[in-house]
Protein backbone atom coordinates (compact mmCIF):
# COMPACT_ATOMS: atom_id res chain seq x y z
CA UNK A 1 0.00 0.00 0.00
CA UNK A 2 0.73 3.81 -0.61
CA UNK A 3 0.34 6.56 2.16
CA UNK A 4 -1.09 8.61 0.59
CA UNK A 5 -2.70 9.21 -3.42
CA UNK A 6 -0.14 11.34 -5.31
CA UNK A 7 -1.65 14.00 -7.51
CA UNK A 8 0.48 14.02 -10.36
CA UNK A 9 0.24 17.83 -12.39
CA UNK A 10 1.71 18.99 -15.93
CA UNK A 11 4.91 20.97 -15.95
CA UNK A 12 5.05 24.02 -17.86
CA UNK A 13 7.44 26.49 -17.64
CA UNK A 14 9.35 25.19 -14.10
CA UNK A 15 5.83 25.14 -12.33
CA UNK A 16 3.44 22.58 -11.30
CA UNK A 17 -0.13 22.98 -12.92
CA UNK A 18 -3.57 21.63 -13.46
CA UNK A 19 -5.73 20.93 -16.68
CA UNK A 20 -7.66 24.03 -17.42
CA UNK A 21 -10.68 21.95 -17.12
CA UNK A 22 -9.40 20.48 -13.83
CA UNK A 23 -10.37 17.04 -14.86
CA UNK A 24 -7.92 14.44 -13.85
CA UNK A 25 -7.84 10.46 -14.56
CA UNK A 26 -7.29 8.01 -11.94
CA UNK A 27 -4.22 5.46 -11.76
CA UNK A 28 -5.10 2.34 -10.19
CA UNK A 29 -2.41 -0.35 -8.67
CA UNK A 30 -2.80 -3.44 -11.43
CA UNK A 31 -2.00 -5.34 -8.54
CA UNK A 32 -5.06 -4.64 -6.39
CA UNK A 33 -7.55 -2.70 -9.29
CA UNK A 34 -9.69 -1.17 -6.22
CA UNK A 35 -6.74 0.78 -4.60
CA UNK A 36 -6.28 4.21 -6.39
CA UNK A 37 -2.55 5.23 -6.54
CA UNK A 38 -2.76 8.81 -7.66
CA UNK A 39 -4.61 11.00 -10.42
CA UNK A 40 -3.13 12.90 -13.45
CA UNK A 41 -4.17 15.74 -15.54
CA UNK A 42 -6.51 15.26 -18.70
CA UNK A 43 -4.56 18.00 -20.65
CA UNK A 44 -5.85 19.52 -24.02
CA UNK A 45 -4.80 21.01 -27.36
CA UNK A 46 -4.04 24.46 -25.08
CA UNK A 47 -1.60 23.00 -21.98
CA UNK A 48 0.41 21.70 -24.86
CA UNK A 49 0.86 24.69 -27.05
CA UNK A 50 1.94 26.44 -23.38
CA UNK A 51 4.39 23.90 -23.11
CA UNK A 52 5.63 24.33 -26.45
CA UNK A 53 6.33 28.09 -26.15
CA UNK A 54 7.59 27.36 -22.63
CA UNK A 55 10.33 24.85 -24.42
CA UNK A 56 10.80 27.93 -27.39
CA UNK A 57 11.20 30.19 -24.78
CA UNK A 58 14.09 28.24 -22.91
CA UNK A 59 15.80 27.33 -25.75
CA UNK A 60 17.99 30.24 -26.41
CA UNK A 61 19.57 30.62 -23.02
CA UNK A 62 19.82 26.18 -22.77
CA UNK A 63 21.65 26.28 -26.40
CA UNK A 64 23.79 28.61 -25.47
CA UNK A 65 24.66 26.81 -22.14
CA UNK A 66 28.05 25.18 -22.38
CA UNK A 67 27.91 21.45 -23.17
CA UNK A 68 29.94 20.30 -19.99
CA UNK A 69 27.62 22.19 -18.20
CA UNK A 70 24.42 20.50 -19.50
CA UNK A 71 26.54 17.70 -18.90
CA UNK A 72 27.18 18.46 -15.01
CA UNK A 73 23.34 18.49 -14.34
CA UNK A 74 22.88 15.34 -16.34
CA UNK A 75 25.14 13.88 -14.08
CA UNK A 76 23.71 15.30 -11.34
CA UNK A 77 20.61 13.48 -12.21
CA UNK A 78 22.31 10.29 -12.16
CA UNK A 79 22.93 10.53 -8.71
CA UNK A 80 19.91 11.80 -7.38
CA UNK A 81 18.15 8.22 -9.04
CA UNK A 82 20.55 6.05 -7.66
CA UNK A 83 20.02 7.52 -4.33
CA UNK A 84 16.28 6.87 -4.72
CA UNK A 85 16.27 3.35 -5.79
CA UNK A 86 13.91 2.18 -3.10
CA UNK A 87 11.74 4.66 -3.93
CA UNK A 88 11.59 4.73 -7.51
CA UNK A 89 11.52 0.88 -8.05
CA UNK A 90 8.55 0.79 -5.54
CA UNK A 91 6.90 3.46 -7.42
CA UNK A 92 7.21 1.39 -10.73
CA UNK A 93 5.93 -1.56 -9.05
CA UNK A 94 2.78 0.05 -8.13
CA UNK A 95 2.05 1.78 -11.14
CA UNK A 96 3.19 -0.49 -13.89
CA UNK A 97 3.28 -3.96 -11.90
CA UNK A 98 6.56 -4.56 -12.80
CA UNK A 99 8.60 -6.83 -10.45
CA UNK A 100 11.02 -5.05 -8.22
CA UNK A 101 13.80 -7.00 -9.28
CA UNK A 102 13.70 -5.62 -12.90
CA UNK A 103 12.25 -2.23 -11.33
CA UNK A 104 15.74 -1.79 -9.68
CA UNK A 105 17.39 -2.52 -12.58
CA UNK A 106 15.38 0.19 -14.89
CA UNK A 107 15.64 2.56 -11.75
CA UNK A 108 19.76 2.16 -12.39
CA UNK A 109 19.87 2.29 -16.22
CA UNK A 110 18.18 5.42 -16.16
CA UNK A 111 20.90 6.23 -13.75
CA UNK A 112 23.57 5.11 -16.08
CA UNK A 113 21.67 6.18 -19.12
CA UNK A 114 22.04 10.06 -17.17
CA UNK A 115 25.73 9.68 -16.35
CA UNK A 116 26.44 8.34 -20.00
CA UNK A 117 25.24 10.88 -22.25
CA UNK A 118 26.33 13.56 -18.91
CA UNK A 119 29.82 12.53 -20.29
CA UNK A 120 29.14 13.25 -23.96
CA UNK A 121 29.73 17.08 -22.30
CA UNK A 122 33.39 16.86 -22.69
CA UNK A 123 33.00 15.02 -26.14
CA UNK A 124 30.37 16.75 -28.41
CA UNK A 125 31.82 15.25 -31.71
CA UNK A 126 32.52 17.32 -34.22
CA UNK A 127 34.88 16.59 -37.44
CA UNK A 128 37.54 18.67 -39.18
CA UNK A 129 38.32 16.89 -42.15
CA UNK A 130 41.11 19.07 -44.65
CA UNK A 131 40.00 21.16 -47.16
CA UNK A 132 41.17 21.13 -51.20
CA UNK A 133 41.47 24.29 -51.29
CA UNK A 134 44.76 26.07 -50.11
CA UNK A 135 44.19 28.49 -46.95
CA UNK A 136 40.38 27.19 -46.25
CA UNK A 137 39.37 25.12 -43.54
CA UNK A 138 36.74 23.14 -42.71
CA UNK A 139 34.71 22.18 -39.30
CA UNK A 140 31.38 20.35 -39.06
CA UNK A 141 29.62 20.88 -35.66
CA UNK A 142 26.33 19.45 -34.31
CA UNK A 143 23.63 21.74 -33.34
CA UNK A 144 20.30 21.05 -31.45
CA UNK A 145 17.13 20.83 -33.38
CA UNK A 146 15.19 22.78 -31.08
CA UNK A 147 11.83 22.07 -29.73
CA UNK A 148 11.62 17.85 -29.35
CA UNK A 149 8.36 16.21 -28.36
CA UNK A 150 8.73 12.81 -26.80
CA UNK A 151 6.01 10.50 -26.63
CA UNK A 152 6.71 7.65 -24.14
CA UNK A 153 5.21 4.42 -23.64
CA UNK A 154 3.89 3.07 -19.92
CA UNK A 155 6.02 -0.33 -20.18
CA UNK A 156 9.35 1.22 -19.15
CA UNK A 157 8.38 4.10 -17.25
CA UNK A 158 11.88 5.40 -16.90
CA UNK A 159 14.07 3.91 -18.93
CA UNK A 160 12.58 4.81 -22.09
CA UNK A 161 11.88 8.69 -20.84
CA UNK A 162 15.80 8.46 -19.55
CA UNK A 163 17.03 7.59 -23.09
CA UNK A 164 15.23 10.04 -25.07
CA UNK A 165 15.27 12.86 -22.33
CA UNK A 166 19.47 12.24 -22.06
CA UNK A 167 20.64 12.38 -25.47
CA UNK A 168 18.22 15.52 -26.63
CA UNK A 169 19.31 17.61 -23.46
CA UNK A 170 23.14 17.31 -23.92
CA UNK A 171 22.71 18.18 -27.51
CA UNK A 172 20.78 21.59 -26.26
CA UNK A 173 17.65 20.79 -27.16
CA UNK A 174 14.09 21.62 -25.09
CA UNK A 175 11.41 19.20 -24.66
CA UNK A 176 7.27 18.81 -24.00
CA UNK A 177 7.18 15.33 -22.93
CA UNK A 178 4.13 12.84 -23.06
CA UNK A 179 4.02 10.60 -21.24
CA UNK A 180 1.55 7.87 -21.10
CA UNK A 181 -1.18 7.83 -18.57
CA UNK A 182 -0.48 4.76 -16.98
CA UNK A 183 3.11 5.71 -16.44
CA UNK A 184 2.62 9.39 -15.29
CA UNK A 185 3.32 9.10 -11.53
CA UNK A 186 7.16 7.72 -12.85
CA UNK A 187 7.30 10.18 -15.55
CA UNK A 188 6.40 13.07 -13.23
CA UNK A 189 9.25 11.51 -10.63
CA UNK A 190 11.56 11.59 -13.30
CA UNK A 191 10.95 14.99 -14.04
CA UNK A 192 11.13 16.43 -10.72
CA UNK A 193 14.90 14.96 -9.95
CA UNK A 194 16.15 16.43 -13.51
CA UNK A 195 14.30 20.46 -12.19
CA UNK A 196 16.02 18.96 -8.60
CA UNK A 197 19.02 18.57 -10.65
CA UNK A 198 19.35 22.45 -11.99
CA UNK A 199 17.69 22.07 -15.17
CA UNK A 200 16.02 25.82 -15.59
CA UNK A 201 12.99 26.59 -16.26
CA UNK A 202 11.06 25.63 -19.24
CA UNK A 203 13.71 23.04 -21.16
CA UNK A 204 12.04 20.16 -20.00
CA UNK A 205 8.00 20.41 -19.43
CA UNK A 206 5.42 17.04 -19.31
CA UNK A 207 2.00 17.27 -20.34
CA UNK A 208 -0.56 14.22 -19.79
CA UNK A 209 -3.77 13.42 -21.12
CA UNK A 210 -4.97 11.82 -24.29
CA UNK A 211 -2.89 11.32 -27.56
CA UNK A 212 -5.73 13.13 -29.88
CA UNK A 213 -5.42 16.26 -27.82
CA UNK A 214 -1.53 16.32 -26.33
CA UNK A 215 -0.07 14.07 -28.82
CA UNK A 216 -1.58 15.40 -32.16
CA UNK A 217 -0.28 18.83 -30.85
CA UNK A 218 2.92 17.89 -30.58
CA UNK A 219 2.66 15.98 -33.75
CA UNK A 220 1.30 19.40 -35.97
CA UNK A 221 2.69 21.50 -33.76
CA UNK A 222 5.26 24.35 -36.37
CA UNK A 223 7.63 25.08 -33.62
CA UNK A 224 8.53 21.32 -32.66
CA UNK A 225 11.17 20.25 -34.53
CA UNK A 226 11.59 16.71 -33.94
CA UNK A 227 9.52 13.75 -32.26
CA UNK A 228 10.53 10.96 -30.84
CA UNK A 229 7.85 8.14 -30.35
CA UNK A 230 7.39 4.86 -28.53
CA UNK A 231 3.96 3.01 -28.69
CA UNK A 232 2.28 0.59 -30.96
CA UNK A 233 2.66 0.16 -34.64
CA UNK A 234 -0.57 1.63 -35.76
CA UNK A 235 -0.13 5.10 -33.99
CA UNK A 236 3.49 5.35 -34.71
CA UNK A 237 2.88 5.07 -38.69
CA UNK A 238 -0.10 7.26 -38.52
CA UNK A 239 2.19 9.96 -36.71
CA UNK A 240 4.80 9.78 -39.92
CA UNK A 241 2.17 10.65 -41.95
CA UNK A 242 0.97 13.84 -39.88
CA UNK A 243 4.34 14.98 -38.28
CA UNK A 244 5.18 17.31 -41.59
CA UNK A 245 8.57 19.30 -41.70
CA UNK A 246 9.82 17.12 -38.29
CA UNK A 247 12.98 15.02 -38.11
CA UNK A 248 10.96 11.77 -36.51
CA UNK A 249 11.90 8.57 -34.52
CA UNK A 250 9.26 5.73 -34.42
CA UNK A 251 9.98 2.64 -32.68
CA UNK A 252 6.63 0.54 -32.52
CA UNK A 253 6.19 -3.15 -32.39
CA UNK A 254 7.88 -6.66 -32.38
CA UNK A 255 7.15 -10.24 -33.14
CA UNK A 256 10.24 -11.35 -32.18
CA UNK A 257 11.46 -14.64 -33.24
CA UNK A 258 14.01 -17.51 -30.92
CA UNK A 259 15.29 -19.84 -33.18
CA UNK A 260 16.27 -23.32 -31.22
CA UNK A 261 19.02 -25.25 -33.66
CA UNK A 262 19.57 -28.95 -33.37
CA UNK A 263 22.73 -28.66 -31.62
CA UNK A 264 22.06 -25.84 -28.70
CA UNK A 265 21.85 -26.49 -24.96
CA UNK A 266 18.13 -26.82 -24.58
CA UNK A 267 18.05 -26.24 -20.94
CA UNK A 268 19.59 -22.78 -21.58
CA UNK A 269 17.81 -21.98 -24.52
CA UNK A 270 14.35 -22.57 -22.59
CA UNK A 271 15.32 -20.64 -20.03
CA UNK A 272 16.19 -17.50 -21.95
CA UNK A 273 12.98 -17.76 -23.88
CA UNK A 274 10.55 -18.01 -21.03
CA UNK A 275 12.43 -15.42 -19.57
CA UNK A 276 12.37 -13.31 -23.00
CA UNK A 277 8.37 -14.30 -23.44
CA UNK A 278 6.90 -14.25 -20.12
CA UNK A 279 9.13 -12.09 -17.71
CA UNK A 280 7.38 -9.08 -16.68
CA UNK A 281 4.47 -10.68 -18.12
CA UNK A 282 5.34 -10.10 -21.70
CA UNK A 283 5.28 -6.41 -21.53
CA UNK A 284 8.22 -5.39 -23.67
CA UNK A 285 8.00 -5.24 -27.31
CA UNK A 286 11.23 -7.25 -27.41
CA UNK A 287 9.79 -9.83 -25.55
CA UNK A 288 10.17 -13.12 -27.41
CA UNK A 289 6.94 -13.77 -29.21
CA UNK A 290 7.93 -16.59 -31.49
CA UNK A 291 9.78 -19.73 -30.92
CA UNK A 292 10.96 -21.55 -34.16
CA UNK A 293 12.26 -24.91 -33.62
CA UNK A 294 13.98 -27.13 -35.85
CA UNK A 295 11.62 -30.42 -35.86
CA UNK A 296 14.89 -32.46 -34.28
CA UNK A 297 15.01 -31.29 -31.51
CA UNK A 298 11.17 -29.81 -31.52
CA UNK A 299 9.41 -32.25 -28.81
CA UNK A 300 12.03 -32.20 -26.29
CA UNK A 301 12.78 -28.57 -26.32
CA UNK A 302 8.96 -27.88 -25.27
CA UNK A 303 9.68 -30.16 -22.55
CA UNK A 304 12.35 -28.04 -21.84
CA UNK A 305 10.74 -24.92 -22.13
CA UNK A 306 7.62 -25.97 -20.02
CA UNK A 307 9.50 -26.41 -17.00
CA UNK A 308 11.50 -23.24 -17.28
CA UNK A 309 8.39 -21.62 -17.62
CA UNK A 310 6.65 -23.01 -14.19
CA UNK A 311 9.52 -22.63 -12.50
CA UNK A 312 9.27 -18.75 -13.00
CA UNK A 313 6.97 -17.32 -9.99
CA UNK A 314 4.14 -14.80 -10.85
CA UNK A 315 3.04 -13.16 -8.20
CA UNK A 316 2.81 -9.51 -6.09
CA UNK A 317 5.48 -7.29 -7.74
CA UNK A 318 6.44 -6.03 -4.42
CA UNK A 319 8.06 -9.19 -3.57
CA UNK A 320 11.76 -9.60 -4.43
CA UNK A 321 11.53 -13.05 -6.15
CA UNK A 322 8.47 -12.76 -8.21
CA UNK A 323 9.06 -12.75 -12.21
CA UNK A 324 5.66 -12.08 -13.68
CA UNK A 325 3.81 -9.61 -12.13
CA UNK A 326 0.18 -7.84 -13.63
CA UNK A 327 -0.48 -6.43 -16.94
CA UNK A 328 -1.11 -2.70 -16.25
CA UNK A 329 -4.69 -2.46 -17.03
CA UNK A 330 -7.99 -3.70 -17.76
CA UNK A 331 -7.41 -2.58 -21.10
CA UNK A 332 -3.99 -4.62 -21.78
CA UNK A 333 -5.83 -7.59 -19.07
CA UNK A 334 -9.07 -8.54 -21.82
CA UNK A 335 -6.92 -7.45 -25.18
CA UNK A 336 -4.79 -10.34 -24.07
CA UNK A 337 -7.22 -12.79 -23.01
CA UNK A 338 -8.71 -12.32 -26.09
CA UNK A 339 -5.31 -13.02 -28.06
CA UNK A 340 -4.99 -16.11 -25.75
CA UNK A 341 -8.69 -17.80 -26.59
CA UNK A 342 -7.41 -17.15 -30.50
CA UNK A 343 -4.35 -18.95 -29.87
CA UNK A 344 -5.77 -21.93 -28.52
CA UNK A 345 -7.83 -22.43 -31.44
CA UNK A 346 -4.75 -22.17 -33.85
CA UNK A 347 -2.58 -24.72 -31.83
CA UNK A 348 -1.70 -26.82 -29.19
CA UNK A 349 -2.07 -25.91 -26.10
CA UNK A 350 1.35 -27.12 -23.97
CA UNK A 351 0.57 -24.74 -21.15
CA UNK A 352 -3.04 -23.38 -20.38
CA UNK A 353 -2.27 -19.86 -19.02
CA UNK A 354 -4.71 -17.19 -18.36
CA UNK A 355 -6.44 -15.31 -16.02
CA UNK A 356 -5.09 -16.26 -12.53
CA UNK A 357 -8.72 -15.51 -10.68
CA UNK A 358 -11.04 -12.62 -10.72
CA UNK A 359 -9.59 -9.32 -12.01
CA UNK A 360 -10.60 -7.48 -9.14
CA UNK A 361 -7.82 -9.59 -6.93
CA UNK A 362 -5.35 -8.15 -9.63
CA UNK A 363 -4.60 -8.30 -13.35
CA UNK A 364 -2.70 -11.64 -13.08
CA UNK A 365 -2.12 -13.59 -16.72
CA UNK A 366 -0.25 -16.69 -16.39
CA UNK A 367 1.90 -17.39 -19.03
CA UNK A 368 0.59 -19.42 -22.12
CA UNK A 369 2.65 -21.78 -24.31
CA UNK A 370 0.53 -22.82 -27.82
CA UNK A 371 2.88 -25.00 -29.80
CA UNK A 372 2.45 -26.42 -33.71
CA UNK A 373 1.29 -22.75 -34.57
CA UNK A 374 1.40 -21.85 -38.27
CA UNK A 375 3.43 -18.66 -38.96
CA UNK A 376 0.87 -17.44 -41.09
CA UNK A 377 -1.88 -17.45 -38.38
CA UNK A 378 -2.98 -13.98 -36.38
CA UNK A 379 -1.07 -15.53 -33.31
CA UNK A 380 2.16 -16.11 -35.25
CA UNK A 381 2.06 -12.34 -37.15
CA UNK A 382 0.12 -10.21 -34.48
CA UNK A 383 1.47 -8.68 -31.33
CA UNK A 384 0.07 -9.54 -28.29
CA UNK A 385 1.84 -7.94 -25.99
CA UNK A 386 1.46 -10.84 -23.21
CA UNK A 387 2.61 -13.91 -21.71
CA UNK A 388 1.64 -15.81 -24.51
CA UNK A 389 4.53 -17.66 -26.56
CA UNK A 390 3.78 -19.75 -30.04
CA UNK A 391 5.84 -22.52 -30.33
CA UNK A 392 6.27 -23.08 -34.60
CA UNK A 393 8.54 -26.37 -36.24
CA UNK A 394 10.89 -25.58 -39.02
CA UNK A 395 12.37 -28.34 -41.17
CA UNK A 396 16.12 -26.70 -40.80
CA UNK A 397 18.20 -23.95 -40.06
CA UNK A 398 17.14 -22.37 -44.02
CA UNK A 399 12.82 -22.72 -43.26
CA UNK A 400 13.68 -21.19 -39.53
CA UNK A 401 15.38 -18.30 -40.63
CA UNK A 402 12.61 -17.63 -43.47
CA UNK A 403 10.08 -18.37 -41.16
CA UNK A 404 11.89 -15.95 -38.85
CA UNK A 405 11.74 -13.55 -41.63
CA UNK A 406 8.01 -13.86 -42.80
CA UNK A 407 6.31 -11.36 -40.60
CA UNK A 408 5.86 -7.30 -41.28
CA UNK A 409 8.20 -6.62 -37.92
CA UNK A 410 11.62 -6.15 -37.40
CA UNK A 411 12.74 -5.77 -34.28
CA UNK A 412 14.71 -8.15 -32.87
CA UNK A 413 15.80 -11.92 -33.20
CA UNK A 414 18.01 -14.73 -31.16
CA UNK A 415 19.15 -18.39 -31.76
CA UNK A 416 20.34 -21.28 -30.15
CA UNK A 417 23.52 -22.83 -31.13
CA UNK A 418 26.97 -23.97 -30.61
CA UNK A 419 27.11 -23.60 -34.72
CA UNK A 420 29.52 -20.61 -35.64
CA UNK A 421 28.44 -21.08 -39.12
CA UNK A 422 24.54 -20.99 -38.02
CA UNK A 423 25.34 -18.00 -35.63
CA UNK A 424 27.49 -15.62 -38.20
CA UNK A 425 25.05 -16.73 -41.03
CA UNK A 426 21.77 -15.65 -38.78
CA UNK A 427 23.28 -12.32 -38.12
CA UNK A 428 23.52 -11.86 -41.83
CA UNK A 429 20.71 -13.12 -43.05
CA UNK A 430 18.17 -11.94 -40.21
CA UNK A 431 16.31 -8.70 -41.17
CA UNK A 432 15.87 -7.43 -37.87
CA UNK A 433 17.83 -4.40 -35.82
CA UNK A 434 18.82 -6.20 -33.31
CA UNK A 435 20.15 -10.01 -33.04
CA UNK A 436 20.85 -12.02 -30.64
CA UNK A 437 23.18 -15.24 -30.46
CA UNK A 438 22.66 -17.57 -27.04
CA UNK A 439 20.95 -14.44 -25.46
CA UNK A 440 17.41 -13.59 -24.41
CA UNK A 441 15.79 -10.86 -27.23
CA UNK A 442 14.55 -8.72 -24.42
CA UNK A 443 17.37 -6.38 -22.91
CA UNK A 444 19.95 -4.09 -24.69
CA UNK A 445 22.66 -2.19 -23.20
CA UNK A 446 22.23 1.55 -23.66
CA UNK A 447 25.11 2.22 -25.00
CA UNK A 448 24.61 0.80 -28.14
CA UNK A 449 22.31 1.69 -30.84
CA UNK A 450 18.48 0.43 -30.46
CA UNK A 451 15.33 0.26 -32.99
CA UNK A 452 13.93 -1.96 -35.71
CA UNK A 453 13.61 -1.99 -39.44
CA UNK A 454 10.62 -2.88 -41.15
CA UNK A 455 7.27 -1.65 -39.10
CA UNK A 456 9.38 -1.58 -36.09
CA UNK A 457 11.31 1.36 -36.54
CA UNK A 458 11.41 4.49 -38.44
CA UNK A 459 14.01 7.03 -38.95
CA UNK A 460 17.31 6.93 -36.37
CA UNK A 461 17.69 4.57 -33.78
CA UNK A 462 17.90 5.33 -30.17
CA UNK A 463 20.57 5.03 -27.42
CA UNK A 464 24.20 4.94 -27.99
CA UNK A 465 25.87 7.68 -29.63
CA UNK A 466 23.12 7.16 -32.58
CA UNK A 467 20.62 8.99 -30.26
CA UNK A 468 23.20 11.96 -30.52
CA UNK A 469 22.69 11.77 -34.74
CA UNK A 470 18.63 12.22 -34.01
CA UNK A 471 18.65 14.97 -31.74
CA UNK A 472 21.09 17.04 -33.57
CA UNK A 473 21.33 18.71 -36.87
CA UNK A 474 25.12 19.24 -37.94
CA UNK A 475 26.34 22.50 -39.25
CA UNK A 476 29.62 22.96 -41.36
CA UNK A 477 31.57 26.03 -41.42
CA UNK A 478 34.38 27.07 -43.84
CA UNK A 479 36.68 29.63 -43.49
CA UNK A 480 39.25 31.65 -45.53
CA UNK A 481 41.01 33.79 -44.31
CA UNK A 482 41.65 37.25 -45.93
Amino acid sequence: MIESQIESLNFIGGEWVPADSGETSEIVNPSNPSEVLGTTPKSDKAETERAIEAAAEALPGWKATLPSARGAILMEAANIIESREDELARLMALEAGKPMKEARMEVGRAASIFRYYGSEGWRMPGVAPPSARPGVSHVSVREPLGVVGLITPWNFPLAIPSWKMAPALICGNTIVMKPAGNASLNAAALVRILAEAGLPDGVLNMVTGPGGSVGDALVTDPRVKGLSFTGSTSVGLGIQGRAVGKKVQLEMGGKNPFIVMEDADLSDAAAKIAYGAFGYAGEKCTASSRAIVVEEVYDAFIEELKSATEAMKLGDPLEEDTVIGPVVNKSQYDSILEALETAKNEGRVVLEGGATGSEDEGYYIAPAIVADVDNRSETAQEEIFGPVLAVIKARDFDDAVELANDTRYGLTAGIATRSLRYAYEFTQRSETGLVNVNLPTAGLEFQVPFGGNKESGVGGREQGHAALDFYSAWKTISIMPL
